[in-house]
């Protein structure tokens, strides 16, 4: 069965690389007529297993399965509108945000950010891609306070859908922001002194490469996916037929179709009406019929959709498109789940998406009539800031009991660990700025011609452009560049949009819960019994168990809660001069409450604990004959929370004169 999404020697060279099963790492793209015998051996091999054949070794144009010629168009000028090429020199240091950085880009900025700031920043690969990409997260904190680990934390991503690229560079930006304001700027530097920040800017690189580098139209990764059942996974992607060096749409002509060029302005494709004599046209994504079955593009690069792929509530295609064949079965959602699972740390996520100028909020895979109504408050609070701070909206991502999202990413780190997760869907599109010309309320698509004619030169759309098509004869070229447009901002605008998100990351970092100590204090009950008490206190907005999914556990016929969801907090008394009059000197105690008012599973937020510590004799008691004389009385002190934090005390009681 040959590949039937091989259309020229360029692509057939890409698709090698994705007709290969995800656990290989790609070969080199080499072409096969000079490839060597073992290593044509080998590709033929992997290629078969994954239920394909090589093209042919010479092919001066390529093929659809119906045997149409495509011509290759020539050499694709580099670059998109309002950006320079992305291979264009930059330097990480000191990054642009005009543009939209690749995976290697990406990196590069890390990299370079973490040898600048090696004392807040520490760089961690928690994965690969289905690729081999590395999946790197950055953890940002000031590690002369302590470790990111006994901090309460707050977790940043972008780009799980690949064409969402500007919540990518809003953990960039935020990343730039903390470090450069740390020592400078005060709220930044009080945050990194006390929490923590993880940052994963790439969760789906192998596909944010591909819309970056060859315009592609996907959400999902690049792992083949059978979406129009021609049994033959991604056989009729889009595609860059006229070789401008993007993917963008065809006003084909029909007689039955249902457009008509607008009278005032023929770039615009109205709806055709009954008064309409034409000519008509329908318009499609630039591509071709590549496996017969009578549709242009009818199969696009990829098809499972990550943020569909977690374990709560999962379900399968019938019901969630998209969810692909079981939980985290891709390396990505895998290598999430497992990032979280290992960082108890972590109190919010904010889950970067576009577009739409909005956020989700919880209840997401789940019947919301089913959520706990007390999180539901708290959450809705927490929600408010950003809608006063921007004017954007917050909403549920679930509303109905059965038809809404199966198996997203926050409700698994909800229900799992207590986290109160976010999607913001950035970037609210061309009626956030464009002027109504006509003052009729409306932003029309008029509306946007004029804006980007004169704010851009129209840079972000192409004239409709004669082409000849192979299989359908004449068509036109053109339309919207609407992932720059309309999905994400147009690159001069992309800075502003990244600035905005800023006040609320750090105030959702700011309302987490945060531990403080007492210094120890000392009661002498006796010659040799001495009473050791601290208070502990949460001084932080959540509770230590977050939410009051975070308090659930089994409870026991005592009242007992066993297993929460968030471990209760443990003190650990170590005594130096003398030991515990009973037990290890381990204390298991109940989560805290925060300043919030919505959380009633506990109203306390400080507790005093004692320990009754029995001193040792002199050590050199038994050559004085005084072996009862006491010793100096050290204790250490360690508070561990999961979610607020660790910290440490300690005192010395000096003996008796």
């Amino acid at each position: 069965m040959a590949c039937p999404h091989l259309h020229d020697s360029q692509i057939a060279a890409r698709h090698r690389r994705r007709c290969l099963p995800p656990a290989v790492t790609p070969p080199a793209v080499t072409p096969l007529t000079i490839t060597p015998p073992l290593i044509m051996l080998a590709t033929v091999t992997l290629l078969a297993l994954a239920g394909c054949t090589p093209p042919a070794e010479s092919s001066a144009s390529p093929q659809g399965r119906g045997g149409t010629t495509v011509p290759i168009p020539a050499a694709a000028p580099t670059g998109l509108p309002g950006q320079a090429s992305i291979e264009a020199p930059f330097d990480p240091a000191t990054p642009t945000w005009n543009r939209y950085h690749t995976h290697a880009q990406t990196i590069a900025i890390l990299e370079s950010y973490h040898a600048r700031y090696p004392q807040l920043t520490r760089l961690d690969t928690i994965g690969s891609s289905i690729h081999g990409h590395p999946l790197v997260v950055m953890e940002i904190t000031n590690r002369e306070t302590g470790p990111a680990a006994e901090k309460p934390a707050i977790y940043l991503d972008g780009g799980i859908h690949a064409q969402e690229l500007t919540a990518s560079e809003v953990v960039l930006y935020t990343m730039d922001h903390l470090l450069t304001g740390h020592g400078t700027d005060p709220r930044v530097t009080e945050l990194l002194d006390t929490r923590a920040f993880y940052l994963h800017p790439k969760v789906n690189p192998a596909g944010s490469d591909l819309v970056l580098r060859e315009d592609q139209w996907m959400r999902s990764t690049p792992r083949p996916v059978d979406e129009n059942g021609d049994g033959i996974p991604d056989s009729d992607p889009p595609m860059d037929l006229d070789g401008d060096g993007r993917i963008l749409q065809m006003r084909i002509p029909d007689p039955d179709g249902n457009r008509v060029a607008d009278a005032d302005d023929p770039r615009i494709m109205r709806p055709r009406t009954e008064d309409d004599t034409g000519p008509f046209y329908r318009v499609e994504r630039e591509g071709i019929d590549g496996n017969g079955d009578g549709r242009i593009a009818s199969d696009g690069i990829g098809g499972s959709d990550m943020n569909r792929n977690f374990p709560y509530n999962w379900a399968p295609l019938y019901r969630q498109p998209g969810s692909y064949n079981f939980p985290l079965s891709e390396p990505e959602t895998w290598a999430l789940a497992n990032f979280v699972n290992d960082h108890p740390n972590i109190t919010q996520i904010i889950h970067g998406h576009t577009s739409g100028g909005f956020i989700y909020r919880l209840p997401s895979a789940s019947n919301p009539a089913t959520f706990d109504t007390v999180d539901l408050a708290l959450i809705e609070d927490l929600g408010a800031w950003y809608t006063e701070d921007t004017g954007r909206p917050v909403i549920p991502s679930a509303t109905d009991p059965v038809d809404h999202r199966y198996g997203t990413f926050i409700s698994f780190a909800y229900f799992a660990s207590g986290i109160v997760g976010w999607v913001p869907e950035y970037w609210p599109g061309p009626a956030s700025w464009v002027p109504d010309a006509t003052g009729d309320g409306r932003i029309t698509e008029a509306d946007w011609h004029r804006a980007n004619d004169e704010r851009f030169g129209g840079a972000y759309f192409t004239d409709w452009t004669p082409f000849d098509h192979p299989q359908l004869g004449p068509v036109e070229i053109g339309g919207w560049h609407t992932k720059y447009w309309s999905q994400n901002p147009p690159y001069e605008l992309l800075e502003e949009e990244l600035r905005t998100q800023l006040p609320w990351i750090l105030e959702m970092a700011a309302r987490s819960p945060l531990v403080t100590v007492s210094e120890p204090r000392f009661e002498v009950l006796d010659d040799t019994r001495v009473a050791v008490e601290v208070t502990v206190t949460n001084t932080g907005w959540l509770a230590t168990h977050l939410t009051r999914r975070g308090a659930e556990g089994n409870v026991q016929p005592d009242g007992e809660v066993r297993d929460p969801v968030v471990p209760a907090p443990l003190a650990v008394l170590e005594v130096g001069g003398g030991r515990p009059e009973s037990g290890n000197g381990r204390i298991r105690f109940g989560h805290l409450a925060g300043s919030n008012p919505h959380t009633n599973s506990v109203s306390e937020q400080s507790r005093t604990l004692r320990w009754i510590v029995v001193r040792s004799g002199d050590a050199d008691g038994a050559a004085t004959g005084n072996a009862s004389a006491p010793r100096d009385l050290h204790v250490h002190i360690t508070i561990s929370t999961a979610k607020g934090g660790t910290v440490r005390t300690e005192g010395r009681l000096q003996p008796p004169e």
